[in-house]
């Protein structure tokens, strides 16, 4: 029965076996865009074989590659070589130059596996030939698993989160990546349940897993660390440079000795926040603005330090502020622009965008956040602020009123499934498909645990160590990284177990509780919105 199986199989893969036991797969027409991977040397490897890289001879003619069990295909450009014998995981393959002499591309799936596999060149015929072989990065499979065996396995994980739509929580969307499978995607309450006054909607909008929700901080990640990593990648920026090499306004008070890297470790010794969209911000009426141009202005030279630099990790929205100025003045354009021309277009993304109602995105499909502005029930008030629900517009003060709605610490908007693709690129060691966007030595650079707090790497949060299992849950391991969104989003990326995990929440669209001396958001006290709880009870089904 095995044997039939491996046989239907090969089959179906185009392939066929010789006595000789080498798999003979089909050579396919390359697509449009595979001959430009192949005229650009994109994607994950590009080798022109026989090589004579090191004198130790085991060591030529071979790559690691990554790729998903069941997905995979390589570009080959035989040019004078009749035949060339290869090696996926020990499984040898015979290529054959068609009559044409064009390059091809063959199926390499029913040979791959999940996370290293090995390429071999074996042998050459005539000897003294060349060939030319791409390897694509791997790719999210966008076609969820639904079985009935996940279904029991996350029964715990739907029942919490329904239990607590039903006990007043707004709603959720979750989705969990395994081995490049989506293998859970739900959608939980309601895009919109609440009024401005805090009561129930009679009209509640239910979510759905396409829904937009504000991600608030961690747009840190997904817009602006990902834009540093490819700055990084292409030479133009060096973190370990003053940030004054880039930005020549920024002086006085001690800024010469702020590096780059003090703003993605949150080490440069600013105060987490200002609250320019104040007049009576506690730094005082000079740093009252609601203009970008102004706001830049005072981010450069004006908001002061709390502390020493490099003395310890403090998060701050204002060195985030500040990295986002610095990718403009880099690339020469908005952020959000660059972010649309190097990633999300060329990903394929469009529901991942910095101010969607201005881009054409309907308010039906993006979550509401706070109730009546940013009043916070009544409680408090400025001249700038909003009235009614929030939807579609960026529920941080700062980002909205003094930023425009485009800053480098909060305003974009995200779709659970775009939001997954845009994490595959740096779990994928910095590409997906054909596209690479950094080098896999700046991803272990963003992502391994800081020498000044082991709970931040550059930008990224770190599991490592345990001491945020309130974001990560009780098992990730200490390679995981990612990060929370003040609205009520988290992101997991754990390279140990090929896993991903998209929580979003609109937990701040919630009525207000007292409780005292203090008040808080009804959606805070829920497990879903803790993080923590759902994340455990995901690593709890896998590992099981």
């Amino acid at each position: 029965m095995r044997l039939i199986i491996m046989l239907l199989l090969l089959v179906l893969s185009g392939c066929a076996m010789a006595p000789d036991g080498i798999n003979h797969p089909l050579a396919q027409p390359l697509t449009g865009a595979e001959q430009l991977a192949l005229a650009e040397q994109a994607g994950q490897h590009f080798v022109h074989w026989p090589e004579q890289r090191s004198s130790r001879k085991g060591v030529n003619n071979r790559r690691l590659f990554s790729s998903w069990q069941g997905q995979g295909m390589l570009l080959v450009d035989l040019k004078h070589t009749e035949t060339a014998t290869i090696a996926i995981n020990g499984q040898r393959l015979r290529l054959t130059r068609p009559e044409h002499g064009q390059p091809f591309k063959i199926d390499i799936s029913p040979y791959t596996r999940s996370g290293g596999n090995h390429l071999q060149l074996i042998s050459l015929q005539p000897a003294t030939a060349q060939l030319t072989i791409a390897v694509p990065y791997p790719e999210l499979n966008n076609q969820p698993v639904a079985t009935a065996a996940n279904s029991q396995r996350f029964s715990k994980i739907d029942q919490l989160i329904t239990e607590e739509v039903a006990a007043g929580f707004p709603g959720a969307v979750l989705l969990i990546v395994k081995d490049g499978q989506i293998i859970k995607e739900t959608a939980y309450g309601y895009a919109l349940r609440y009024q401005a006054d805090g009561t129930a909607s009679p009209e509640p909008e239910p979510l759905k897993t396409t829904t937009l929700f504000d991600i608030a901080s961690n747009t840190k990640m997904y817009a602006t660390t990902y834009a540093v990593m490819q700055l990084v990648s292409s030479g133009m920026l060096d973190i370990n440079r003053p940030l004054t090499d880039y930005l020549p306004e920024y002086l006085g008070d001690g800024r010469e000795q702020r590096l780059v890297s003090d703003l993605l470790n949150h080490t440069s010794g600013y105060a987490p926040e200002v609250h320019f969209h104040r007049p009576d911000n506690r730094n005082g009426p000079l740093f009252y603005s609601l203009n970008k141009a102004y706001t830049d202005q005072l981010l450069l030279g004006q908001v002061p330090f709390s502390s020493d630099r490099a003395k310890t990790a403090r998060y701050s929205d204002v060195n985030f502020m500040l990295l986002g100025l610095l990718i403009e003045r880099l690339t020469t354009m908005p952020l959000d622009r660059y972010l649309e021309q190097q990633f999300y277009r060329p990903l394929g993304l469009n529901n991942v965008l910095f101010n969607p109602l201005q881009k054409g995105v309907g308010p039906v499909r993006i979550a509401a956040t706070e109730l009546d502005g940013n009043s916070r029930g009544g409680r408090v008030n400025f001249p700038a602020n909003r009235q009614g629900v929030l939807r579609g517009q960026v529920h941080d003060e700062k980002a909205f009123h003094a930023l425009q709605g485009v800053a480098g610490h909060a305003g974009l908007f995200a779709s659970a499934r775009d939001l997954a693709v845009l994490m595959s690129v740096v779990a994928q060691q910095g590409g997906y498909g054909w596209q690479r966007f950094f080098s896999p030595a700046v991803v272990q650079q963003f992502t391994r645990p800081s020498g000044y707090d082991h709970r931040f790497g550059l930008g990224w949060r770190t599991a490592a160590g345990g001491d945020l299992s309130w974001h990560f849950g009780a098992y990730a391991s200490d390679y995981a990284y990612g990060h929370t969104g003040w609205t009520g989003t988290a992101t997991l990326i754990d390279p140990a177990h090929n896993l991903m995990v998209v929580l979003l929440t609109n937990k701040k669209h919630s009525p207000i509780t007292d409780s005292g001396t203090s008040y808080e958001f009804a959606g805070d006290s829920f497990e879903t919105g803790r993080y923590g709880t759902i994340m455990t009870l995901i690593y709890e089904a896998l590992l099981q």
